[in-house]
């Protein structure tokens, strides 16, 4: 992050997400790192298309969460996506797929 910026927010776009893709080891570590080794790091992390499937495995997760780390999660309800989104991000900085103006540029391999 640059220089000044001590927070960071995340969309994660879960749609498709299914039993396979259960790691529940998996998300626990990455949340023990996040919760452990960069406290505070998370200003909000916006959960956005997610499944009725991942539901039931939150519930498996969510009691092994820091309550502070609880506080900065938002599932977001379909019908209102961009106008949740654009209470904590500028228009000019929310990716078009969610109504916003940024453009995604795709990855490419090298």
């Amino acid at each position: 992050m640059p220089p000044g910026q001590e927070k960071f927010l995340a969309i994660a776009d879960i749609k498709g997400w299914g039993y396979a893709n259960s790691d529940l080891r998996g998300y626990l570590g990455a949340l023990t790192v996040l919760q452990d080794y960069h406290p505070e790091r998370l200003g909000k992390l916006f959960i956005v298309h997610a499944p009725y499937i991942f539901m039931k495995v939150w519930k498996l997760v969510y009691p092994f969460i820091d309550d502070n780390t609880k506080k900065k999660i938002v599932f977001v309800d379909n019908k209102k996506l961009k106008s949740t989104l654009l209470e904590e991000i500028d228009e000019s900085q929310l990716p078009e797929i969610y109504g916003g103006q940024l453009p995604l540029v795709p990855i490419q391999d090298s």
